[in-house]
This record gives C-alpha cells, structure tokens and sequence, in this order.
C-alpha cells in the first residue's frame, strides 16, 4: 500500500510519507516475523535438548510475540519522528535530468537518517533470516521456518537488485524502480510464507490436521517431502520381513 504515496505529483505531506511509511510497514512486517521464527527457533533448541520432555511443555505465549513485534516498531517510529522533525524532505525542482522539462521530485533531506530508517529494516531481516535459517531442520511435517527462509532470501535478492538499479536511474524512473521493489519484496515475502499455507487448506485439506502437521502422524501424500518425523513413523509402522535360504 505504500507505493500509492510514490505515484502523482510530488507534495508537501507526500514527501514526508513515502520513506517513513515504507520503513514503519517493514518494520511491523519484520518485527512479527521475527517474533514468530524466534518461537520456531527456540522449539528447535527444545526439540534437540537432553530434557526434551520438560522443555516441551513450556508455554511459547502469543504475548511474546506481540513484545518483540510493538519493540521493533516502536524504535522505528521514534527514528521516523526525529528524522520529520530535524530534517523533513521537501519538494524540489529537479532542472539536471533534462534540458527542456522541469521534473519535480522530493528531496529526501538527510541521508544518515534515512540510512538509519532502513538499515535498522536491515538488521530486522538479518535477525529473521538467522533465526529462520536455524529452525529450518524442525521436525515437523509443516515447517513453517523454511518458507520464511525461503521468504528473506527473496526479499535480499530484490532490495540488492534494487540498489544498482535505483543509482543508475534519473529522474522519474527511480521512482518506478522502487515502485518496482517494494511490491516484489512484497508479494515476495508474502507469498512465500502464506502460498504454502494456502495450498494445505484449499488443495490438500486432509493433511490439515494437528497430528499430520506437527510430525505426530505420517502422510500418505508422496508429493509431500519427507521429514524426520514422518520418516521414524513410516518405518516405526513397516514391518520387514526376511527369508534364509539354505543350500
């Protein structure tokens, strides 16, 4: 919905919103995942544990999450407010690009803060991606861990694309260039993480169950990949039997 802001003619209060309201949607969009893969991290700490027994039973509560969600953004909108109140962006005319036209374009004002702004985005997607990537492996026969992995290395690919693109631009083309990255960042992240999703509950509403999705249960669907879990139960329920022939 951001990207909205970055299309028409440049304004006062849409110079002012278009950065900070990219970087508080990621913000949010980051912070809940993080809380989310820092749950499937620390089951995956619990899985592998010696008291695994006793560390199964702790209670991994909504409002954890819901902490490390409103702290990330928190920090992010008191970054926002001192960078519109020091140094606000403004509406400039940009007379360099072309000879004959006069282009307007918003001055985004001070770098630092702006660097500030989407490297703290950065340091949110690094810690996802980590924590991600660590409970990838979760024995389960849904995990959720390796989509969002899955998920952050397409939002990397896109905003690393993004920054050779955007410097090699002029004028109204940097703005359609990050038009262009904030919508396959998007849908890209999104897509990895709720497509899947999507396909268990539309497609295969049998393997939608408690028991098949948490690993307890093994599958009967051979296009679903095997994993730990569903393999211990597939050979737990196999019996082998063996003939000796003797000459």
């Amino acid at each position: 919905m951001t990207s909205i802001l970055f299309v028409g003619k440049p304004e006062e209060w849409s110079c002012m919103a278009r950065q900070t309201t990219l970087a508080l949607g990621f913000s949010l969009c980051l912070s809940c995942i993080l809380g989310k893969t820092i749950v499937l991290m620390l089951a995956k700490r619990a899985a592998k544990s010696k008291m695994a027994e006793k560390t199964s039973r702790i209670n991994f509560k909504p409002l954890y999450q819901r902490i490390v969600a409103i702290t990330g953004l928190t920090i992010e909108v008191g970054i926002c407010t001192a960078y519109l109140i020091l140094t606000p962006p403004w509406v400039y005319k940009n007379m360099e690009s072309q000879n004959i036209k006069i282009i307007l374009e918003c001055n985004e004002g001070s770098i630092e803060f702006l660097c500030s702004m989407f490297g703290f985005d950065v340091f949110l997607a690094i810690l996802c991606f980590i924590t991600a990537f660590v409970a990838r492996k979760l024995p389960d026969n849904f995990n959720e861990a390796k989509f969002i992995t899955f998920g952050m290395l397409v939002f990397f690919i896109v905003w690393i694309s993004f920054v050779p693109a955007y410097l090699s631009t002029r004028g109204k083309f940097k703005v359609a260039v990050e038009i262009f990255a904030i919508l396959a960042s998007s849908f890209g992240l999104l897509g990895c993480i709720y497509v899947p999703k999507g396909y268990i509950i539309l497609i295969k509403p049998e393997r939608n169950t408690e028991e098949i999705v948490g690993g307890k249960a093994a599958t009967n669907d051979k296009s679903a990949p095997a994993t730990s879990a569903s393999i211990t139960s597939e050979i737990n329920n196999t019996t082998v039997s063996t003939v000796v022939l003797d000459d």
